[in-house]
């Protein structure tokens, strides 16, 4: 039976296929984004207008009007806006769940930013460099997502590309590498059925394991 899902970031790269995903599998989902009125309504999609600037007690205001099971955050700024939407945005998306009674929740990260201790390991130190503010606004929201108390898990991707997704990924590989973005939104559509992957990080890129398999094998 599908659940009702809260989409943040419904609109972006990941968010739109994830929207794709989570609508093939049965699930209806509240598709928000700030530019909600490019979402087409279906009997799956609802479209909703969500602002991650706007105070918390509005962004609760709109979690408690949709009745939701779950919510799957994919939102980003692309390093334009971190602190207000990568972080502070994702905060105000964790409160509103627990205010609303919420208690599962997906989260899109970036490779290792749960994980502060591995960023100066030689392998992982480069790719971090590049993206120091992103990394450490990143940290922030998984942190905060840690301690919730939600039934939470957090999924970090290595370096998006767009190529055809393959439907296989790769879980904790020596170091960063690229991944379709197919494959990440399909883990995320994924996670919201499978309780086993509660209370798990995963740093993925490609690979030759199959997406469920991956994300269920025991860690």
């Amino acid at each position: 039976m599908g659940k009702r899902i809260i989409l943040v970031g419904a609109t972006g790269r990941v968010g739109a296929l994830t929207l794709e995903d989570l609508v093939k599998a049965g699930h209806e989902v509240v598709a928000c984004a700030r530019g909600a009125s490019k979402i087409p309504a279906s009997r799956q999609v609802e479209p909703t207008t969500l602002d991650l600037h706007d105070p918390l007690s509005q962004v609760t205001d709109v979690f408690r009007k949709m009745h939701a099971d779950a919510v799957v955050f994919t939102a980003g700024s692309r390093g334009k806006d971190i602190n207000q939407i990568d972080a502070l945005g994702a905060m105000k998306t964790i409160e509103a769940a627990k205010a609303v009674g919420i208690t599962r929740y997906v989260m899109l990260g970036a490779m290792y930013a749960a994980d502060w201790l591995r960023w100066e390991q030689p392998q992982v130190k480069p790719a971090i460099d590049a993206l120091a503010d992103y990394y450490v606004t990143k940290n922030m929201a998984d942190q905060y997502l840690i301690g919730s108390g939600l039934d939470y898990t957090i999924i970090e991707p290595g370096s998006l590309t767009e190529q055809k997704g393959t439907g296989a990924i790769q879980v904790e590989p020596d170091g960063p590498g690229p991944i379709p973005i197919p494959d990440v939104a399909q883990c995320l559509a994924d996670c919201v059925d499978l309780p086993q992957t509660v209370g798990g990080i995963y740093n993925i890129v490609g690979g030759s394991t199959p997406i469920r398999q991956a994300l269920t094998a025991k860690r």
